[in-house]
């Protein structure tokens, strides 16, 4: 996926690793993970099968890598982009915590879901954040709507907040069940 998400980005415009890692961190990096160990070697693939060139950038005594996406990674991209969407299993660790949770004390139980809860609260303030800037950018420029990009990255910012949100309700409710199973 990690090699996607980075021909995706270079449609945007050429990047080095740096920038790529910073887009990841603002754009997908609420969904999917990666890291600047990953991305390096993903590059060297998309490279290898030429769906991303290289070229070096002098700045003084520096050499910048800067990565553009290939006709043939282009059209290797957009073939994906509209295969099918296949249904994935969920990859949660916490889902994998709790299914051991049994072996927890309730009091510690209680802690770890408060302090997720508290995680997931971050995430939902920080979408919810970006959704109002993203609102007054829209209210600017009205032509921002009819770009394609835009809306389906918008698309998917109104799917983050609400899977979150989904996400604060459950743990709200499992903790009240946690207390409640700790009173009787």
């Amino acid at each position: 996926m990690q090699d996607k998400i980075i021909m995706g980005l270079l449609l945007d415009g050429d990047k080095s690793s740096y920038d790529l890692k910073k887009s990841m961190e603002l754009n997908t990096g609420f969904f999917y993970n990666s890291s600047q160990g990953s991305i390096q070697p993903a590059l060297k693939k998309l490279i290898h099968n030429e769906h991303v060139s290289v070229t070096e950038e002098h700045q003084g005594a520096r050499t910048k890598k800067i990565y553009a996406i290939t006709e043939a990674g282009e059209k290797e991209f957009l073939r994906w982009a509209g295969d099918p969407i296949a249904i994935e299993k969920p990859r949660d660790p916490a889902l994998v915590r709790m299914f051991f949770f049994n072996y927890v004390e309730d009091s510690r139980k209680l802690e770890l879901v408060e302090a997720y809860l508290q995680e997931i609260e971050t995430v939902c303030a920080t979408l919810s954040f970006i959704q109002q800037k993203n609102q007054e950018q829209k209210g600017k420029n009205k032509e921002l709507m009819n770009n394609p990009k835009v809306r389906s990255r918008l698309d998917t910012l109104e799917f983050g907040i609400d899977y979150y949100a989904f996400l604060q309700e459950w743990y709200r409710k499992y903790l009240i069940k946690i207390k409640e199973e700790m009173r009787a």
